[in-house]
């Protein structure tokens, strides 16, 4: 798991490095020049046919700057620098790096005017103005030159983080620069993988620069960014004697009369994730389309409103599959209607394995209900019904990622709050922000798949925190690897399920695949 840090846990590894293990700070900025070097040089081609402007600001990032410009002088790109501070008031290493370019023929600009600039003749910028520094809207010139930047035809390069994005929580309070590519050191920073910060990074590189860790500090970081072998290692291999038994039961109560495909798609991908077995329990009139769809999937026809809707008489004839079933999964297409609210009202002290998503949400919030679910039940909602449960619309996806870690722990339950990227919390754990995914998933039906694919986890013996993660991720690799063959536009939720097991294969090839390390 990558540890996802603040502005402030970073500078605190810094010093430490610094103050308390004696690496001097110039060292650090001469191993991101490396670095940053390094990738210009695989990314925008031959460094001696490469033409660079490198804009530098007034701290250290300007300093990574001065440095970044050297090693491409001396590597045969035609570099100038362009200083938007006062050189008098350069400090430490940043002052001893940029001592170093008038020896060595670099011609450093000192930029009062932007409307003087113009970087059309280069074929690359690097971004050295603010790095993770930047908290505040930029202002005058620094403004000025973000914006010629990004009017600018040239491919760009962050070094750090883009100048304008506050690296600890994603927002761009003003301008920011667009980059092609964010160079960013020893560890990825919050806000360059939430909203908006995320959409100026380009791709996002992690480059490790010889920072020694501190497990102290990287064990307080709020967030975390899985890996393939973080999911590889939660899917142990199966045992050759296995049977349908071993991998749990799955009750789905979904659909009413004309959405009996959120029900179908819940219990096609629950099988898909492999959970033994499974029954959709739906009104009877919708009962034939569920069991048409797939012979896997086990039907139970109940009674039903004159809306169509499940009707609280269902609850008796259910109570024998409700202690069948692992694991519980409630809300695709279930309708709003006040008898089927009071039958899940019911319902809730019947299960302590359950996953609750769309109308189970809506249902939950209208009737008040959050205090009668059991511990660790997983919500799964989107904004707009994470806003209903909490009554409180937060503006930013920081502050909603917050709320949902808060809500979370008052409420001792998990929620997958979906979104791009989602964000998996629970009380005490790291918000996991998930990696995968693209706007194809964008689509109707595709969470209806998402809580089949929890639910499945859960039925298997899974925790509700690494199930719903888990699940995400997953979800969102299929969701990727078919864009690549179908393409994102003309994605729809059954190709979630169909490229699921290509989801799955890729992560076989882990070692980490053949743990039997329980979740």
């Amino acid at each position: 798991m990558i540890p996802l840090l603040s502005s402030e846990q970073m500078r605190a590894l810094d010093a430490n490095a610094i103050n308390e293990i004696g690496i001097p700070g110039i060292v650090l900025m001469e191993n991101a020049a490396l670095a940053v070097v390094d990738i210009i040089d695989e990314r925008f081609g031959e460094l001696e046919w490469l033409t660079v402007a490198v804009v530098c600001g007034p701290g250290n990032n300007g300093g990574d700057g001065f440095a970044i410009a050297r090693q491409l002088h001396l590597r045969g790109a035609d570099v100038d620098v362009f200083l938007l501070s006062d050189p008098n008031k350069l400090q430490g290493d940043a002052l001893t790096n940029y001592q170093l370019l008038e020896p060595l023929g670099i011609t450093a600009f000192r930029v009062d005017n932007a409307d003087e600039l113009d970087f059309s003749e280069y074929d690359l910028i690097v971004d050295a103005i603010f790095g993770t520094g930047s908290i505040r809207a930029p202002e005058g010139i620094y403004e000025d030159v973000i914006r010629a930047i990004n009017d600018s035809p040239s491919n760009v390069i962050a070094v750090d983080c883009p100048s304008g994005v506050d690296a600890s929580t994603g927002a761009v309070p003003g301008e920011a620069v667009w980059t092609d590519v964010t160079v960013t050191f020893q560890h990825a920073k919050i806000g360059l993988l939430l909203p908006p910060g995320k959409e100026f990074c380009g791709d996002l590189i992690i480059a490790p620069i010889s920072i020694p860790p501190q497990p102290e500090i990287l064990e307080q970081a709020a967030f975390g960014l899985p890996e393939d072998e973080d999911i590889a290692e939660l899917l142990p291999p199966r045992a050759r004697d296995a049977h349908k038994g071993d991998y749990g039961k799955l009750l789905i109560i979904a659909g009413s009369r004309g959405m009996s495909g959120a029900a179908r798609l819940a219990g096609y991908a629950a099988l898909r994730m492999g959970v033994g077995l499974v029954k959709v329990a739906a009104p009877e009139s919708i009962r034939s389309e569920i069991a048409s769809f797939a012979p896997e999937i086990m039907t139970i026809g109940l009674p039903e409103t004159s809306n169509g809707t499940i009707a609280f008489s269902a609850l008796d004839k259910l109570k024998a599959d409700i202690a069948w079933a692992d694991a519980i999964a409630v809300g695709p297409g279930l309708g709003q209607d006040a008898e089927t609210a009071e039958f899940l009202k019911a319902l809730l002290p019947m299960t302590d394995r359950l996953v609750l998503d769309a109308d189970g949400l809506n249902l939950i919030a209208v009737q008040k209900l959050i205090s009668k679910l059991p511990a660790g039940a997983v919500l799964t909602p989107h904004p707009g019904e994470f806003s209903r449960l909490t009554g409180k619309q937060d503006e930013s996806f920081i502050e909603r990622a917050e709320a949902a870690r808060q809500f979370a722990a008052d409420h001792g339950l998990v929620v997958l709050l979906k979104g791009a990227p989602s964000i998996t919390v629970a009380k005490g754990l790291p918000a996991i922000v998930n990696p995968t995914g693209n706007p194809g998933l964008a689509t109707a039906g595709s969470g209806d798949v998402l809580t089949g694919m929890v639910g499945a986890l859960l039925a298997q013996g899974w925790e509700g925190y690494s199930a719903a993660f888990a699940a995400a991720y997953l979800h969102g690799r299929a969701a990727d690897i078919a864009a690549e063959e179908l393409g994102e536009a003309s994605l729809i939720s059954g190709d979630i399920i169909d490229f699921l097991p290509d989801s799955f294969f890729s992560l076989e090839e882990h070692p980490e695949h053949n743990s039997t390390e329980s979740v």
